[in-house]
């Protein structure tokens, strides 16, 4: 297995942070629920010396926890992220894992993951292969209150898929919730501010964080090009709920991504969750 990225980049640290403490805070409240990730990719990769040595620099969290053999230099992928998050919170989820790559789906098996089609049979098959995309429409009209869907696409995303899975994520988190990790070339321009107006559009109250492209040689592939934004959309955001819980689940990821801007060298609220805002009559 050569991956053309290290995992645990900037972005993937980004990502699977907001997953674990979504998952803890989402444990300590008695939910527990399935998680579902429809782009599984790889269960676990060897872990660079500067992704190691970031992630012990984090402070104590959710991430730190779920992460708990990076100093062996194993790195796990966001099924065991979000199983070990939930383990260390004291309770259990389904993980329910899938790939369009067969040998990479079959990795994920052999390590221990459940296969969506096991809960979904035949969920997302197109012409004998399986599609992510048509899995998530599938999925999003039968979302429980405390399933989540992580979506983690490749870098063709805003290029082809924004306009039609934006508004299918604000079905999905009516129901559910939904954590969508996307690689945007340049917020500013047509692309990235179409990406801008669908989720002011579709998802207003929304959390968003983006780690920009670290642009000084790190030693760690697949994060300097892209800024990569990661989404968070559940029922309680986007009906603005403001009880206690709520805002003890954005105090938790404020204090993990100032954390972790600290690490990148990002200035201290570069990666704060800010609320998608709404989209104004007539623009």
């Amino acid at each position: 297995m050569r991956l053309p990225y290290d995992m645990g980049n900037a972005g993937d640290l980004l990502k699977h942070g907001v997953l674990a403490e979504f998952v803890r805070w989402r444990c300590e409240s008695g939910r527990a629920g399935r998680f579902m990730d429809l782009f599984g990719g790889e269960p676990e990769g060897p872990a660079v010396l500067e992704v190691a040595t970031r992630l012990r620099g984090l402070p104590d969290g959710a991430l730190r926890s779920a992460q708990k053999d990076i100093d062996s230099g194993r790195y796990y992928g966001s099924g065991f992220v979000a199983r070990h998050a939930a383990e260390d919170a004291g309770c259990s989820i389904r993980v329910l894992a899938a790939d369009a790559d067969r040998k990479r789906e079959g990795r994920l098996k052999r390590a221990g993951l459940s296969m969506l089609g096991e809960e979904f049979p035949r969920c997302g098959v197109r012409s004998g292969r399986y599609d992510a995309w048509g899995a998530f429409a599938e999925i999003a009209p039968v979302l429980g209150e405390d399933d989540l869907v992580l979506l983690d696409p490749f870098h063709d995303f805003l290029r082809d898929k924004v306009p039609s899975v934006v508004p299918q994520m604000a079905g999905a988190a009516a129901r559910g919730a939904v954590l969508l990790f996307a690689l945007n070339s340049d917020p500013g321009n047509r692309k990235g501010r179409q990406f801008d107006a669908l989720l002011a559009q579709h998802l207003h109250g929304a959390w968003c964080m983006t780690c920009p492209p670290l642009r000084e040689e790190t030693g760690v592939r697949g994060e300097s090009r892209f800024h990569a934004d990661v989404v968070l959309a559940a029922r309680s955001l986007l009906e603005g709920d403001g009880s206690a819980g709520v805002h003890r689940l954005r105090e938790r990821l404020t204090g993990f991504t100032r954390g972790l801007a600290g690490v990148l060298g990002l200035p201290a609220r570069s990666l704060d969750p800010r609320d998608v805002p709404s989209r104004r009559l007539g623009t």
